[in-house]
């Protein structure tokens, strides 16, 4: 068919027009900015006015109500489109199950519970674990018991969400306190599954894992699944089994460059081996991207390609900017900040601003800043805001990044996994790997340039590094002045 293929007034490139005209089972691979969701909705139309395919056969899966809700308002087709947990969900009510959805604090509740219940025995071995020398009653009431209490509950996702048992630990070498201690994660955990059984309830997890075990005889001809690089083992297990019980295609787009949500259980693996796990697989990669200048994609490409896991891609713009990040060292923050927005103000009203945790914004605003929800007031001036992990998928044509400070919370964030969770979980990348890749979804969000705002007495380790990458691409570092 002609290449001049046209979806919601944007010409597809040759790259997109690979995945519409394929039959086959496939990967796309994508770089930030590159086209995804307009693909996804170029073959959608393809398979429903050129192969025909009903609407009702296809289903559109992807990782948030934000980003289905996304491709339902730009569809033309009544498609089906699913979270994971609606797709679940669905099919736990073809299959007539009765269940109650426990509440998300269950889990933290009953964890709480144990450690201020537990006997002396195992609360000496928990002060062991932890090599703290204080009394189980001031450990109670310390930090440390948070970061322990956190460790556990991370602990039992990573477990739940990788679809692990006994087996996938066996061959671990183990030491004889850190057995003891899985122990008492383990009767926490099985506290957790009683709790729920006793009001026949479910977590989200629990949803997928018992969808996957149901029948369910759909008449799905493709799946196209969104956002893929954000995949745990259950998704992967769920989406197996309605391919083979519904005999399938299947299609996922992602960017491996953006997977940032391994904390909640994805595995990046999933997607870097997705030819392991599905046959007769073609691997398209769209090269072209569409947000970002050339010389950005150089460097951000440079820096994120620092963890050796990372699929190689060369991506190209024909957007051009000889500045694209802008350093801002600080030494008052909200002034800083002020001075700034002013300056875009001039030049634009969408600007976007991040940070790495919600609690950053109050270190740089004062009585002149109006915060609502996803909206900062400046000089009757709207700015979006957002975290770096809310703010996949969006773009603005300026992006300023707050603290990229050397601190514990700056960025990159400098809380490491417990080593037993790494233990347990490796997935053998670099340090601060999903830092990195967070590092770059926060750059890639501007159209025209991103503005760095950190202390000037203490830059992060990230800002150090790409000051070096900006010298090495464009020769001169840009400041705010």
């Amino acid at each position: 068919m002609s290449k001049n293929y046209i979806i919601n007034n944007y010409e597809l490139d040759d790259f997109q027009m690979e995945l519409i005209n394929s039959n086959n089972n496939s990967i796309v691979i994508a770089g930030a900015g590159a086209g995804k969701t307009l693909t996804i909705l170029g073959k959608v139309k393809f398979l429903i006015e050129n192969d025909k395919i009903n609407p009702s056969e296809i289903a559109i899966i992807s990782f948030t109500n934000a980003s289905t809700n996304d491709i339902k308002r730009k569809l033309n087709f009544n498609v089906n489109v699913f979270t994971f947990h609606k797709l679940a969900i669905e099919i736990l009510k073809r299959n007539k199950l009765e269940y109650n959805i426990c509440s998300d604090n269950l889990l933290p509740y009953i964890t709480s519970e144990y450690l201020h219940t537990c006997d002396i025995t195992n609360q000496n071995l928990i002060l062991k674990f932890l090599k703290i020398k204080i009394s189980y009653s001031q450990f109670l009431k310390s930090p440390q018991f948070s970061a322990f209490h956190k460790f556990i509950i991370t602990f039992i996702n990573l477990w739940k969400t990788n679809n692990y048992n006994y087996n996938n630990i066996k061959n671990i070498k183990l030491a004889k306190l850190e057995k003891k201690v899985l122990t008492v994660i383990f009767t926490i955990y099985q506290n957790y599954i009683i709790e729920k059984a006793s009001t026949n309830s479910y977590d989200f997890d629990d949803l997928i894992i018992k969808a996957t075990q149901l029948s369910f005889n759909s008449n799905f001809k493709y799946i196209i699944i969104d956002e893929f690089q954000d995949t745990s083992f259950i998704r992967l297990n769920l989406i197996k089994e309605l391919c083979k019980k519904n005999n399938c295609k299947i299609i996922v787009v992602g960017d491996d460059w953006q997977s940032i949500y391994r904390f909640s259980g994805c595995d990046l693996n999933i997607f870097i081996n997705f030819h392991k796990h599905f046959n007769n697989v073609k691997t398209i990669k769209l090269v072209n991207t569409y947000r970002n200048s050339q010389e950005l994609i150089n460097i951000a490409s440079e820096f994120v390609m620092r963890n050796h896991k990372q699929i190689k891609k060369k991506l190209k713009s024909s957007i051009h900017i000889n500045s694209p990040l802008i350093f801002a060292p600080y030494t008052k923050k909200a002034d800083s900040l002020k001075a700034i927005l002013t300056h875009l103000y001039k030049l634009s009203n969408d600007i976007m601003i991040l940070t790495r945790n919600n609690q950053d914004i109050y270190e740089y605003i004062d009585k002149d800043f109006i915060l609502l929800n996803n909206e900062l007031i400046y000089n009757d001036h709207i700015n979006k805001f957002y975290t770096i992990h809310k703010s996949k998928g969006l773009e603005s044509e300026y992006v300023i990044l707050l603290n990229c400070n050397n601190e514990i919370l700056g960025i990159p964030n400098q809380i490491e996994n417990h080593p037993l969770i790494d233990k347990i979980f490796s997935n053998n990348e670099i340090k601060f790997a999903e830092e990195r890749r967070l590092f770059y979804v926060a750059i890639t969000r501007c159209k025209k340039q991103t503005i760095l705002m950190y202390d000037k007495n203490n830059p992060s380790v990230f800002i150090k590094e790409i000051k070096r990458i900006v010298i090495k691409q464009l020769g001169k570092i840009e400041y705010f002045k």
